[in-house]
């Protein structure tokens, strides 16, 4: 695990952002039921990709590896951008604005990082080019 620092960190991010989030959804009280089912459920498909991280990471697969990095990173970036655009667009406080497309902005740098980094190690070494001839 200790050669994944940033796959560690987009897990730590996630549960910091996701899973600390559903607590916030059933204590808001402006929304409805169906609404907090709704984003509980988002939350907890970001917990359970973060947990299929740091499975495939303790089993040290790579394949396994690069597949669960590979969902975590590219929901994170479909979730963020979609998210940010409409709470950007809609009804909403400059602060609230700023801080999610913070936590976005954070979001999708991690998710980056941590497909860079997991494809570092996945990909097979570039072959060595043969030497260059010199035309006699």
């Amino acid at each position: 695990m200790r050669r994944r620092p940033a796959a560690l960190a987009l897990v730590a991010w996630t549960f910091f952002v996701w899973t600390t989030r559903i607590a916030n959804i059933w204590r808001d009280e402006d929304l409805s039921v169906g609404d907090q089912v709704g984003r509980t459920a988002l939350a907890l498909s970001f917990t359970l990709l973060a947990i299929g991280v740091l499975v495939a990471l303790w089993r040290r697969s790579e394949p396994a590896t690069a597949i669960a990095v590979g969902a975590l990173a590219g929901w994170s970036v479909a979730v963020w951008v979609v998210r940010d655009v409409r709470i950007a667009l809609g009804d909403h406080d400059v602060a609230f604005v700023v801080v999610h497309v913070v936590l976005g902005v954070v979001s999708v740098v991690l998710a980056a990082l941590a497909w860079r980094e997991v494809r570092r190690h996945t990909d097979p070494a570039p072959a060595a080019s043969p030497p260059l001839s010199r035309a006699s």
